[in-house]
């Protein structure tokens, strides 16, 4: 019976529906390696496969199709290895405050009002980076005159890499930068200022013609943006400006929230949804226009002129969508399905959204790796599929024609069900991608997109044509007052339906979670035969796996990369967790990771100590130069006597209230956890020493000379003296006699975020998971760059306990990270 259905997709030709997803994999498998892999043997074994491929086709056709679906693999990692040498970004190795030079390329307004500038860099100063990115994202706050796409601006500004991973197995931002050109983020210290210089020109004509015509669509986004905003204030403009030119950052977080929980998150970037209604909008209002005029329509095909124009179209709305990933597919899919209607051949199709997947899978292999494709793919492919299983159905006796009065009502039911169809489609088919990306599924999707769908369908999009159309004339203002009438209203259900649950959050999948339900999905959605419910079974039990595995045990600590926030984390009930910060109010960016992953439920806040007086280091002996002493004490040296009485005497109230940070502003965290082990924060140098003598472990922001632990026995007698509090007893006051466990900037710099499962405190014994393992891809390899030697460090060589340079080499310390 198997066999027998399989022949049967081969004469229905579902064979080619999956080059797509063996070239997919391909890629997949080629991203998901720790090293880059050699391009000419790739090369070599794909056209080997090729060529007996087509040797073997008729006379051996299992083997042929296993050599083809080998080729296609292969294929699929050779694209992924040329896309990668091809863009070849710089990723900035550390945090670095310098003077940025650059040209403009985009600019966009947030919801608060501050201009963000993507910025081709040109030179940088005072440091000179070494390893300057080709182009960096930087925010511009306060009030100033908003350069346009050419513009030469520069400024002081503080430039960040892309961040990793907030925990192991989490989304790495980086690698996304990598692939779209942006080697840093960060923000400028004051808003840029012009920058008159003779020494940018560019005398190649090609690139010329192309940075005009980028500039000049930039410049058509800015002013479609400025006329939307204008009429329509507020959140229903940025709303407007999202789905016409793709700037999403002027929504605020609220509005931002209520979108994402009501499952309306999907409307704000310009995709197949947007493309559809755009191109379809042209489509059938040219096809029944044309379709009036009496004889033309014997005369001329109208609906491969009607495609025409809607391509057209289509064409002038990317165009002014700012090539975003989504949107290029979108236009890729859009395109191939109304040229279609050039070939007579149906327009809605799974072979034509398996061609468009192939384009996208060539042009940009990347994007794989990414929700966006996996997502819009996946509802594609179910909506042809189960479309074209409901008109295969058996078809029952009508019951509201019977009934005279409720025949006006046959159309609305129609809409009802078709949008209740297609987001019961859209929601179970990306269910599974959201939950493992996002770790989150939401609950009411189904009645928010009901509700939504036709307001957008019938009032936001029409309307916002209409009115990018009567721009040039100044006639906008009414179509575009409709639209915002339209988008208030979607604004509304968003709140309304988030305000009845969030929805069902979950913890990190299994590896192979993701790979096998949507094997299981596409075998569901691809085929045609019985052999489709095997797609089914294959979901159920990833899915029913992951509902009823075992949990796993939760770690102790978790740490973000840069060591900044540092979370204790206690199971508060069976399906919660509290964490307590080292902050008061965490970075929302990463927290709101660890809150989904992790199914956190509280947060408790770190106590704040008083400053402590600091010491003049006019007043101590200089045993450096004078110049490099200079450098070094550009603040008050805190006394080691005074840093170890400071530490301990937070020490005595974080063993009052356990499991909770005890902080000094820009010095130091301690915590005393409920199984006796002491761990301390340190962001001050200061506090290293003192932090040595009484913690077990050591969470320092500093490099690993700063954060290296001293000898026990070298601490001075008076420092251990002023650890001394009579009203203890001495094993509370007891100095650590051995090295406690120590992560420095350096080390964290290289495994990425961390996750800590705290065990014996008398061995000091531990286990730790980390994000990164030594993997050495384009995307990595800032984390392994050497500025003082311009050279890349092998990441074998990173241990708990690292090498120290001498005196001599650390005593400058102008790197990038520390400038």
């Amino acid at each position: 019976m198997v066999r027998t259905c399989a022949e049967q997709e081969l004469i229905y030709g579902r064979a080619f529906l999956f080059l797509p997803v063996f070239l997919g994999l391909g890629a997949i498998w080629w991203f998901s390696r720790p090293y880059d892999l050699a391009v000419s043997p790739l090369v070599l074994i794909c056209g080997v496969c090729t060529i007996l491929w087509t040797r073997t086709r008729f006379r051996q056709p299992v083997l042929a199709r296993t050599l083809g679906i080998a080729a296609l693999a292969v294929a699929g990692m050779v694209l992924a290895a040329i896309e990668t040498s091809r863009l070849d970004t710089i990723i900035l190795d550390g945090p670095v405050t310098t003077l940025v030079r650059g040209r403009v390329i985009s600019a966009e307004i947030n919801a608060s009002g501050h201009q963000r500038y993507v910025i081709a860099l040109l030179e940088t100063a005072k440091p000179q980076l070494k390893r300057m990115p080709q182009q960096v994202a930087l925010l511009a706050r306060g009030k100033h005159t908003a350069f346009k796409p050419g513009d030469l601006i520069e400024g002081r500004a503080r430039l960040s890499p892309p961040s990793g991973p907030a925990l192991p197995g989490l989304n790495d931002f980086a690698q996304s930068s990598y692939f779209t050109g942006t080697g840093a983020i960060g923000y400028f210290y004051r808003p840029p200022t012009a920058w008159h210089t003779q020494s940018y020109q560019q005398t190649d004509l090609w690139s010329k013609s192309l940075q005009a015509f980028s500039d000049t669509t930039q410049e058509v986004r800015n002013a479609i943006s400025a006329r939307i905003r204008f009429w329509v204030p507020g959140d229903a403009g940025a709303f407007g400006v999202a789905i016409v030119t793709g700037e999403r950052r002027g929504l605020s977080d609220q509005a931002n929230n209520d979108l994402r929980v009501s499952g309306l998150a999907h409307i704000i970037s310009i995709s197949g949804l947007h493309m559809a209604l755009a191109g379809g909008l042209f489509f059938v209002g040219i096809r029944r226009t044309l379709s009036l005029v009496p004889g033309l329509a014997e005369i001329l095909s109208v609906k491969k002129i009607a495609a025409a124009g809607a391509i057209a179209t289509t064409t002038g709305y990317f165009l002014i969508s700012g090539y975003e990933i989504a949107a290029q597919r979108a236009y890729l899919m859009m395109v191939i399905m109304l040229s279609a209607a050039f070939f007579d051949r149906p327009v809605l199709s799974l072979r034509n959204t398996a061609l468009a997947a192939i384009l996208v899978v060539v042009i940009s292999p990347s994007q794989v790796m990414g929700p966006s494709l996996q997502m819009s793919f996946a509802a594609t492919f179910a909506l042809i599929a189960g479309f074209d299983l409901w008109r295969q159905r058996p078809r029952l006796p009508a019951i509201l024609p019977r009934i005279a009065i409720l025949k006006p009502f046959i159309p609305l039911t129609k809409l009802i069900g078709g949008i209740l169809m297609t987001s019961a489609l859209g929601g179970f088919s990306t269910a599974m991608f959201s939950a493992a990306h996002f770790h989150r599924v939401g609950l009411h999707g189904l009645e928010a997109n009901l509700l939504a769908s036709p307001i957008i369908s019938m009032i936001v999009m029409p309307f916002a044509m209409i009115g990018v159309l009567l721009m040039p004339l100044g006639l906008e203002e009414w179509p575009l007052r409709l639209m915002g009438f339209g988008l208030d209203g979607v604004l509304a259900v968003a709140s309304r339906v988030a305000s009845w649950g969030a929805g069902f959050t979950f913890g990190r999948f299994e590896w192979w979670f993701l790979p096998v339900s949507s094997i299981g999905l596409l075998v569901l959605t691809l085929l045609k035969t019985r052999l489709r419910t095997m797609g089914a079974l294959i979901i159920a039990f990833a899915c029913g796996y992951e509902a009823f595995k075992p949990q796993p045990p939760l770690p102790t600590l978790t740490v973000t990369e840069d060591g900044q926030l540092v979370g204790i984390l206690r199971a508060s009930s069976a399906h919660s967790v509290t964490i307590a910060t080292n902050k008061k109010r965490p970075p929302s960016f990463i927290y709101n990771q660890w809150a989904t992953a992790l199914d956190i439920s509280e947060t408790i806040a770190a106590e704040n100590l008083p400053k402590l007086e600091t010491k003049n280091p006019e007043t101590e002996n200089k045993t450096r130069p004078e110049k490099q002493q200079d450098k070094k004490d550009k603040k008050q040296r805190i006394d080691p006597a005074e840093a170890l009485s400071a530490i301990a005497a937070a020490l005595d109230k974080a063993k009052a209230r356990r499991d909770v940070f005890y902080c000094r502003t820009g010095g130091f965290c301690v915590a005393a956890l409920s199984n006796d082990w002491i761990v301390t924060l340190v962001q001050d140098r200061d506090y290293s020493a003192a932090a040595c003598t009484l913690a077990d472990l050591i969470v320092s922001t500093q490099s690993r000379f700063y954060a290296k632990c001293p000898d026990p026995s070298a601490i001075p007698s008076t420092v251990q003296m002023a650890s001394t509090n009579p009203m203890k007893s001495a094993s509370e006051n007891e100095i650590n006699t051995s090295a406690p466990v120590l992560i420095d900037r350096d080390m964290l710099r290289q495994t990425g975020a961390l996750e800590l499962t705290l065990e014996e405190r008398s061995t000091r014994s531990l286990k730790m998971a980390t994000t990164f393992h030594g993997e050495q891809r384009p995307w990595t390899r800032h984390r392994y760059y050497d500025w003082r030697t311009n050279a890349y460090l092998s990441p074998q060589s990173h241990a708990l306990q690292p090498v120290v340079r001498d005196d001599e080499e650390q005593s400058d310390d102008s790197s990038d990270s520390d400038e």
